[in-house]
């Protein structure tokens, strides 16, 4: 009798003289999964498939981000120390880098200098600027120095 009580209690139904894990015994035991189980399953994964689709866009759309500014970074170095180098003319303008730049993203640097001299001789402030549209937002990367006629 104590033995029915035992598996009674554990939620298995038995008939006298049964033991708990008889074949009878277990007929009426549940297995798997309800289809309420299952949905609401099935929903919280997709909940966090949806979650984690929004993060990772939002990663890659930092990373394009950041690879186009290390590119309009590389961009305007590269017009000031042609600038430096005595290869460029120190006069203000547009100027176009596509025989000195490729750059690494697929972005379209566009860079500008321009030239101000001060009162010593010789001496100039040159502002170098390179701008591109990334994803609809226009980015700009401004560097701006002393240089001495090479």
């Amino acid at each position: 009798m104590a033995h029915h009580i035992s598996c009674h209690l554990a939620g298995l139904a038995t008939r006298r003289g049964e033991k708990c894990g008889s074949p009878r015994a277990t007929r009426g035991r549940r297995r798997g999964f309800s289809l309420v189980e299952a949905v609401a399953a099935l929903a919280i994964f997709g909940f966090a498939v949806v979650v984690a689709s929004s993060f990772l866009d939002v990663q890659m759309s930092a990373a394009r981000r950041l690879e186009a500014r290390a590119d309009l970074v590389r961009a305007a170095e590269t017009l000031l120390e042609s600038v430096r180098g005595g290869v460029r003319p120190l006069t203000s303008g547009d100027v176009d880098l596509t025989d000195e730049f490729q750059p690494m993203s697929s972005i379209r640097v566009r860079t500008t200098l321009q030239v101000i001299q001060r009162p010593l001789p010789d001496l100039y402030e040159v502002r170098v600027e390179a701008r591109a549209m990334v994803r609809s937002e226009e980015m700009v990367v401004s560097i701006t120095t002393q240089v001495w006629r090479p």
